[in-house]
């Protein structure tokens, strides 16, 4: 599943190797690709993902990969095809450092995707990928099944959402949140988690302060700024369901994280 809005926040010389300039990704399919296709990496740059819809309006028409990195996205569904920010129905899935993101799979279908965990991407052509010079069956394949996990999130956390309770749905969806950004320690500010669950403030208050009062999780800051920390990610495991589980990306590329 695969934006522009956003800025550059390096660009490069096309002289000068893109390796020389900028730090090694922590996205696995980025590294898988830059291994497999090293004369790929000039035409890699990173860039940044502000908290929002990604991608923003002017984005819409972007043909390049995107392989979030430090940030992490969410996709939702629109209750209705008027006004999609206006109402959203389901949430469904929470992706980052194990995927690869594209503006025109978004417009070929309903999913809307925001950033609740402001970060960096990198990103290349789709056209040049396809164009290198060495076999990357193999990397398309984990391709494929990165989405294919990402399908599975989606479905298990709406079938999460009817049979778990907040406490349980919550606890799972920090973790599924730590698995797939790779920022240690997770800090995701409440603020937009909570405006994406769309949860009422009951459900919400009596979740968080069920995983708050057992000593799995603690709230850094305060108001809008406020982050969410997991404090003991065992303790966490296991006031969740096994939801979390069941959607863990099975990497097997090189630097992929266990």
């Amino acid at each position: 599943m695969f934006v522009k809005e956003h800025r550059i926040t390096e660009k490069l010389h096309p002289c000068v190797p893109n390796n020389m300039r900028l730090p090694p990704s922590t996205n696995s399919l980025m590294q898988h690709l830059q291994q497999t296709a090293p004369e790929l990496i000039p035409a890699c740059e990173r860039v940044a993902l502000k908290p929002g819809p990604w991608p923003g309006p002017d984005g819409m028409g972007d043909d390049c990969l995107y392989f979030p990195e430090t940030g992490l996205l969410a996709l939702s569904l629109p209750a209705s095809p008027g006004g999609p920010w206006a109402s959203r129905s389901t949430r469904m899935a929470m992706f980052g450092c194990h995927s690869v993101w594209s503006p025109r799979q978004a417009q070929a279908s309903d999913f809307l995707a925001e950033v609740l965990i402001p970060g960096h991407a990198m990103r290349v052509s789709d056209a040049v990928v396809r164009a290198a010079h060495v076999s990357l069956a193999k990397w398309w394949l984990q391709v494929a099944a990165s989405n294919q996990q990402l399908m599975s999130q989606m479905a298990r956390m709406a079938l999460c959402a009817q049979k778990h309770s907040p406490t349980q749905s919550l606890a799972s969806c920090l973790l599924m949140a730590q698995h797939n950004c790779c920022a240690s320690p997770l800090q995701i500010p409440m603020a937009a988690l909570r405006a994406w669950l769309d949860w009422s403030p009951d459900a919400w208050q009596s979740a968080w302060h069920a995983l708050e009062s057992q000593g799995a999780v603690a709230l850094a800051g305060q108001g809008t700024s406020a982050t969410i920390q997991i404090q003991e990610a065992e303790r966490l495991s296991g006031l969740a369901c096994a939801c979390h589980q069941m959607v863990r990306h099975h990497d097997t590329g090189p630097g992929s994280r266990g």
